[in-house]
């Protein structure tokens, strides 16, 4: 198909091998998300590639070839209603631009969907950039695309230039974790059920790290906690030593969410050489594939007390498992990856 932006020049200023980049994130978001901080800085360790944060004044008036879209829908909301509403119009203005400038779109999918539904004309304007996106990047080869789109499977990096594995020794009951937000997607009334019916696990303790949504803790939830003093719940955000610190300890990671596609939980729990029990599918299959089931545990269906202990039963009596190899996860090949893309679709 003809394709009236090949040959564009690059902007004034910049040499022609170099690929500017406006990402769809801001720099406050360096300051709570580690994967944006480590895919920044692994890509201004290139020097083909110059990566610039999103502020409005930006988008909407600097010269970049690429605009590379995360979450998108951090873009079109804001904190109330004339912030969304100005937020959806300011979008449909950068939607404008980027075509007339003939500016490639490239969108990392890290989610099927927004996580909290947003207004009508979000999904609309939402559904504007899904379509005018020139290639996508997904984390694993199972991500559904719009039909004909161009895809790049690019992995999701590890954590362990972020969260340093802690030296520790393990005092008292050995630990079960679940760490992350409290959402009702995310099973963590099935784990508590499943962790007080499995009397193989008596002399364990369940430990549930995380800030619950809007919604709160359920009522199951609840009472769960106070029948059994063995879980011990620690609703908040936790400090990234806090965190590091209780994954290593753990003998196991439990992540029973009702759909897991790409969890970054994952992730750390494996850099911090924890093994985890996640859900069975065809991603976490090929998670167990590359990183080995002595690590990564599955099970079908719906938690259960049996496969809980089953899993448990599997592991080291000492609690350890030695270093996981991290090496397929290296930033600095995620960055290559990227780099590639970006020059591909500005030839284009």
């Amino acid at each position: 198909m003809p394709d009236s932006r090949k040959g564009r020049p690059a902007p004034s200023g910049s040499p022609q091998d170099v690929t500017t980049v406006l990402l769809s994130v801001r720099e406050s978001a360096t300051k709570i998300n580690p994967f944006v901080t480590m895919l920044v800085n692994a890509l201004r360790a290139d020097p083909t590639v110059s990566v610039e944060f999103f502020s409005w004044p930006r988008a909407l008036t600097a010269r970049y070839d690429v605009f590379h879209i995360h979450w998108p829908e951090a873009v079109t909301r804001g904190p109330s209603r004339i912030r969304r509403a100005t937020s959806l119009m300011l979008s449909l203005l950068l939607l404008l631009r980027l075509r007339i400038r003939r500016t490639r779109i490239v969108r990392t999918a890290h989610n099927l969907a927004p996580h909290e539904s947003g207004w009508p004309g979000e999904r609309l304007i939402l559904s504007a950039f899904d379509r005018a996106t020139d290639a996508w990047i997904t984390m694993n080869a199972h991500t559904p695309l719009p039909e004909g789109s161009r895809g790049q499977v690019i992995p999701h990096g590890h954590y362990r230039d972020w969260y340093r594995v802690p030296a520790l020794t393990e005092t008292g009951a050995p630990e079960l974790l679940y760490f992350g937000l409290v959402r009702s997607y995310k099973g963590v009334d099935s784990l508590a059920a499943a962790f007080s019916g499995a009397e193989a696990l008596s002399h364990f303790r369940l430990r549930i790290l995380g800030k619950p949504d809007p919604s709160g803790v359920s009522i199951a939830l609840q009472q769960l906690i106070a029948d059994d003093p063995r879980i011990e719940p620690d609703f908040r955000y936790v400090p990234d030593a806090d965190l590091a610190a209780a994954i290593a300890r753990a003998r196991l990671v439990v992540l029973p969410y009702k759909n897991m596609h790409n969890s970054g939980a994952v992730l750390l729990a494996l850099s911090l050489d924890t093994p985890v029990l996640i859900p069975a599918n065809p991603i976490t299959r090929d998670l167990q594939t590359e990183f080995g089931s002595d690590v990564v545990k599955l099970f079908d269906g719906e938690l259960t007390s049996a496969a809980l202990a089953a899993a448990v039963a599997e592991l080291p009596d000492d609690g350890f498992m030695g270093s996981i190899d991290m090496s397929s996860r290296e930033w600095s090949l995620i960055a290559q990856s990227h780099a590639k893309v970006y020059r591909e679709v500005r030839a284009w």
